[in-house]
């Protein structure tokens, strides 16, 4: 087991986590345990709230600022126009053609990572307090581009990959197109590494059952001191640790927030003496009828008895209903559950929904006086309806009914999918609005004059004459809408972005970017001058202010530069810079002279990486020379192959190259460089006697070292670290 001693904030995906509000230092709950912060079940359980839509519930309970679903606060998320971007980061809905909710992209996120999204909901409290917290609207956008403290490390300011709620969830991509992970995956690449992957120091990864060192921030708890020992107990707390390492106030508060919320996991189901019960959905309690426990076939003999002051710790949130798409006949008529709501439904409905009248259940009029009445049932998603006498044709879109004009009637071929129904029927829906056109569609209507808009996502950008250029555009592409009303239905968005590949400059500054990726670019004068760039448009300020900020555009890939305020030379390796030390600038060839000097404020705008890695094939040691008996290492495929002492001296290798521990830390480890086949070891520390056999080494009972025939005198003594690297096989015992 190590011992890691961690004496600073790590670097990593860090933020200094949003502290209690309180006059006076707060009592810490006797029922935490620090090396245990979450189960690891509940951490990876991504069914829970069942959906967006539970937690739009959920945000909605706490008033909280993510519930906000209007245009103009979907648009503060950040959102990226760019289907590829989000193709890239492995968006499970890249083309849903308009912007999500934020409980949509906790839930999307959740289902992409494996991450629970109480966790993720957790988190954005404990950095950001977006959950339970008003927020001012000053401090909105800043809270939102930093929702998750990802990027943000305890020590220093945030990065500039990551500013936006969405960005933060999902990660983002680099000029080049390099694939950085967002907060959800981060943790749970750290959750399923083997034995879970917690804090780093002095190189090495705390793991589970390691104990591990951790700073504490004083003052807001009582009777806590400067550093605590913490030893990791699970997947889910190594993960949750190297995200925040500190107890308190950071995991603290994520246990506390967390077990407020969700004591009981979801699905529990709890109890009075007097047998009315109830199941626990996202730390508030619905009410479970008898119908529903048949319907959905629930044991309530393993229902929890709780008191009453318990059960009132719970907010009540109506009805547990029974499956989704149940038919049910009441005294009043025919009802459809969705989502635990009664809505009546019609004979048309029915039918179109697809949905088995001859399995219709009786509800009593007991039950069905506990749930919530809803409106009545539209048709599916996407149905296109007009009424017998009335001309007007509609799309359902959302449970609403929205118009039709004669250009989106006939732009959506919406003509082979229209059905006709009862008027009275009709008369029943929600009607709002109009179908917007097609993405990509350039519209206006009489009262815009001569302001033209492109849609997208469900939104109308402005297009500036100078977009409209950019973007290829002829005055014959326009569409004339119907009507102002029409128009002005689709929510007014930021300005269109330009082309992809687009160089430019606005505002009357030299400054010049790229826009790529669905985000502009900065590019610095060297860059300019060493790529030969020449911009194409120059937009304005007011337009290109709006469109997301990405991270500047590198040297070419073979660059040496520093900065003009340090002598520490980088690399640039696929867009990213990558320090080198003389050793590799040696190993790799560079030539010394050739290093570009760029002013500090451009030089820091570049992502960077660690150190770079040693041409194929390299031999060294870390050491502090050639000859220093330091640990050799071989840089093949990619990775770092460990060379035992005793491995080294039987093949002959000797380092060519010495590289500074720092240099080679962030070298990905392969498997250790094996023995030729044959090779007797045993450790100096004593155990069985290993042969090395088809790259692994197997240990040898007494019995089959006797019956193979070998010899005391040719099994080699090595340190036992040396032996502990190199990969085991299974046992030999004949």
């Amino acid at each position: 087991m190590k011992n890691i001693r961690l004496v600073t904030a790590i670097a990593a995906a860090l933020c200094i986590a949003l502290l209690p509000a309180a006059a006076m230092a707060l009592d810490v709950s006797a029922a935490f345990n620090p090396n245990v912060l979450i189960p690891d079940r509940v951490f990876t359980d991504i069914g829970t709230f069942g959906g967006p839509e539970g937690i739009q519930h959920f945000l909605e309970s706490k008033n909280s600022v993510l519930a906000n679903t209007s245009p103009s606060f979907l648009t503060m998320l950040a959102e990226p126009n760019d289907t590829s971007v989000k193709s890239a980061l492995g968006d499970p809905h890249p083309n849903l053609g308009r912007l999500r909710t934020a409980a949509e992209l906790i839930w999307d996120a959740g289902q992409q990572s494996g991450l629970n999204p109480q966790v993720i909901l957790v988190t954005l409290n404990k950095e950001q307090g977006l959950v339970t917290q008003a927020v001012s609207a000053d401090r909105m956008q800043r809270a939102l581009n930093h929702a998750m403290g990802f990027d943000c490390p305890d020590a220093s300011g945030c990065g500039n990959l990551f500013p936006g709620f969405y960005y933060q969830l999902f990660g983002n991509v680099d000029s080049e197109g390099n694939r950085y992970l967002g907060a959800a995956r981060s943790l749970m690449k750290s959750f399923n590494a083997p034995g879970g992957r917690g804090p780093t120091l002095a190189n090495a990864a705390a793991h589970v059952g390691d104990s591990v060192t951790l700073p504490n921030t004083i003052g807001d708890y009582a009777g806590i001191l400067a550093q605590q020992v913490v030893t990791i107990g699970n997947r889910a707390t190594a993960a949750l640790y190297r995200y925040t390492p500190h107890v308190f106030n950071g995991n603290y508060n994520f246990w506390r927030f967390f077990n407020s919320w969700f004591k009981y996991p979801n699905g529990t189901i709890i109890g009075l003496a007097d047998r009315t019960f109830f199941i626990i959905e996202d730390g508030r309690r619905l009410r479970l009828p008898f119908f529903t426990v048949d319907a959905r076939k629930l044991d309530i003999d393993s229902a929890i008895t709780v008191s009453p002051a318990e059960l009132d710790a719970y907010p009540p949130n109506g009805a547990y209903g029974p499956p989704d798409d149940t038919v049910v006949r009441s005294a009043t008529g025919m009802f459809v559950f969705e989502d635990g709501v009664m809505h009546p439904v019609s004979a048309f409905v029915l039918k179109q929904r697809k949905l088995d009248k001859a399995k219709v259940l009786p509800l009593s009029d007991a039950d069905s006086g506990i749930f919530t009445p809803g409106t009545q049932l539209t048709p599916s998603d996407g149905t296109v309806i007009r009424g017998k006498t009335d001309p007007k044709a509609y799309l359902v879109d959302g449970g609403i009914l929205k118009s039709y004009s004669a250009f989106t009637f006939k732009q959506r071929g919406a003509a082979k999918l229209l059905q006709i129904i009862p008027d009275e029927e009709i008369a029943l829906y929600p009607r709002d609005g109009y179908v917007v056109p097609l993405d990509g569609t350039v519209v206006r209507s009489a009262g815009s004059g001569d302001n033209a808009y492109l849609v997208s996502q469900q939104r109308r950008l402005p297009l500036t004459p100078e977009l409209f250029a950019n973007r290829g555009y002829k005055p014959k592409d326009v569409v004339m809408l119907t009507t102002d009303a029409e128009l002005a239905s689709i929510p007014l968005g930021p300005p269109a972005t330009p082309k992809e590949g687009t160089f430019f400059s606005y505002g009357g500054t030299k400054e010049l970017f790229l826009f790529k990726s669905g985000a502009k670019h900065p590019i610095s004068p060297f860059v300019v001058k060493q790529r030969g760039i020449v911009p194409e448009f120059v937009f304005e300020a007011s337009v290109a202010s709006n469109w997301p900020d990405g991270i500047a555009i590198p040297p070419k890939d073979g660059t040496l530069v520093r900065s003009d305020a340090g002598k520490a030379q980088y690399l640039v390796v696929a867009g990213q810079l990558r320090q080198v030390s003389a050793a590799l600038i040696d190993n790799l060839g560079l030539k010394k002279a050739a290093v570009g000097v760029m002013p500090d404020v451009d030089f820091s705008a570049l992502a960077k990486g660690g150190f770079a890695t040693p041409k194929e094939n390299t031999y060294f040691t870390t050491g502090k020379s050639l000859t220093s008996g330091g640990p050799y290492f071989v840089f093949m495929k990619g990775v770092k192959r460990f060379i035992p002492a005793f491995v080294a001296k039987q093949r002959g290798l000797t380092p060519d190259f010495v590289f500074a521990p720092e240099n080679a830390v962030d070298w990905p480890d392969g498997i250790a460089v094996m023995p030729r086949d044959g090779t007797l070891v045993k450790s100096a520390a004593g155990g069985p006697v290993f042969v090395a056999s088809k790259g692994a080494m197997r240990s040898l009972t007494d019995a089959a070292f006797k019956r193979r025939g070998y010899k005391t005198k040719n099994v080699l003594m090595v340190p036992a670290a040396d032996l502990a690297a190199l990969p085991k096989g299974d046992a030999i015992v004949k």
